[in-house]
């Protein structure tokens, strides 16, 4: 994972450079262009959103809550391919792009990232790797946000990307 090579882009989301993710800390600081991210929510028929739980020794957000599927946008790879796989390696599930919905893209200045957020409407549990998460469940998006407000752990941005999320939802 360290040693995984990203695309740098400029605000536009154009290609710029590259950067190795062992490197991020230093590009982070230099100001100098967005790595780029893609992320998934799960969503049942009840309106619950599957999330699972970060292992203990993740570099970002350990024990925390997560997206049901999300990754670092490879050098070379577009958005749509990323969350394809992620999904796979992550949550043992194949999808096709018509079985995701685009959500919105983000542009995140504090952390110098530009994601995009996509829904995949299912009722099927899936089954995690156990080298990224301990453990999953369903919960309600107001819940979420609760239990990240009272202190459960979570990457930095969930919170804000689950309101987009809600805002999404009740404008279709």
């Amino acid at each position: 994972m360290d040693d995984e090579i990203l695309d740098v882009v400029n605000g536009h989301d154009e290609v710029i450079s590259t950067v190795n993710r062992k490197d991020y800390k230093q590009f982070l600081q230099d100001g100098t262009g967005y790595i780029r991210a893609a992320e998934l929510f799960i969503i049942n028929s009840q309106g619950q959103l599957w999330i699972p739980v970060r292992t203990a020794n993740k570099t970002i957000a350990p024990n925390g809550y997560d997206y049901s599927a999300a990754g670092h946008v490879g050098a070379g790879e577009n958005y749509l391919e990323t969350i394809i796989r992620e999904t796979k390696e992550e949550i043992n599930m194949d999808i096709t792009p018509d079985d995701i919905e685009f959500v919105a893209k983000l542009k995140s200045v504090s952390v110098r990232y530009i994601r995009t957020i996509y829904l995949l409407r299912s009722d099927k549990t899936p089954h995690f790797n156990p080298d990224d998460f301990v453990s999953a469940q369903w919960l309600e998006p107001a819940d979420l946000i609760a239990g990240i407000d009272s202190g459960h752990p979570a990457k930095s941005n969930l919170r804000d990307t689950v309101v987009t999320l809600q805002t999404y939802l009740t404008g279709i």
